[in-house]
C-alpha cells in the first residue's frame, strides 16, 4: 500500500506538470512578436556622385573606345544651365571608327544635377533649345522613345548639307534630380541600340 500510495503521488505530480506544459501562457506556444521592420524609403535626389553614374566600355557595344571623361565645371555651362541652379555634373564620351569602311560613330553623355523643383523647367528648356536649332537645312524630328526616366525626350537631328551622310540622335530624360542627355551621332547609328544605352545609363542613377 506504502508502495501504491507514493506511485500514485508521482503520477500526479508528472500530469501537473504535463497540464502546466500546455497552458496558454506558456512561452513555447506564444513567443514574442518581432516588431516589423519597415522599408527604408527610396532618396528623391541621387545619392552617387555623377561619375559614379556614368556609362563605361562595357555599356557599349563592341569596338567603342574611350575619347574623353572628366568632371564639369561652372565655366562649361551655357547660361541656361547656370540660371537653372546647376550644381555639378560628368561629361564622357566615346567613339567608333573604321577607316576601311570610312565610318565613324560617337556617343556622349552629360548628366548634371539641379534642384529637384527645378528638374522638370531645364527638362523643358533644354528640350526647346535643341529645336530651337532647326533651319532651312537643318531638320529635326522628334521620336517615340520609352519613357526613361520621369520625362523622356528624342530627338533626330539631319544637316541636308553634309556630304558624309552624318545622323544625330539626341535623348534627354530625367531621374530624381539628374537630367542626362545622350548623343549617338555619326556614319552608322543605331536607334535601338540608344535606346539599351538610355535604359543602361537610367539604372546607374541612385
Amino acid at each position: 500500500m506504502k508502495y501504491a500510495a507514493i506511485l500514485v503521488m508521482l503520477l500526479c505530480v508528472c500530469i501537473t506538470a504535463g497540464c502546466s506544459y500546455f497552458d496558454e501562457g506558456s512561452p513555447a506556444l506564444h513567443p514574442t512578436k518581432l516588431p516589423t521592420l519597415q522599408p527604408t524609403p527610396e532618396s528623391e535626389v541621387a545619392t552617387a556622385e555623377p561619375s559614379a553614374m556614368a556609362l563605361q566600355l562595357s555599356d557599349l557595344p563592341d569596338g567603342y573606345i574611350i575619347k574623353e571623361r572628366s568632371d564639369m565645371s561652372y565655366a562649361d555651362l551655357n547660361p541656361l544651365a547656370r540660371d537653372a541652379g546647376w550644381k555639378k555634373g560628368y561629361y564622357v564620351a566615346f567613339y567608333r571608327i573604321d577607316i576601311k569602311t570610312y565610318d565613324i560613330t560617337g556617343i556622349t553623355q552629360q548628366i548634371s544635377i539641379y534642384p529637384l523643383d527645378r528638374i522638370r523647367i531645364i527638362f523643358d528648356d533644354v528640350k526647346a533649345d535643341l529645336l530651337s536649332t532647326a533651319n532651312a537645312t537643318i531638320t529635326l524630328t522628334e521620336l517615340p522613345f520609352p519613357k526613361t526616366g520621369e520625362y523622356t525626350a528624342a530627338i533626330r537631328t539631319v544637316d541636308v548639307n553634309n556630304p558624309y551622310g552624318i545622323m544625330t540622335y539626341t535623348v534627354v530624360f530625367t531621374k530624381k534630380d539628374v537630367l542626362e542627355q545622350i548623343v549617338m551621332k555619326g556614319t552608322t547609328t543605331d536607334y535601338e541600340v540608344l535606346k539599351n544605352i538610355a535604359a543602361t545609363a537610367a539604372q546607374k542613377i541612385r
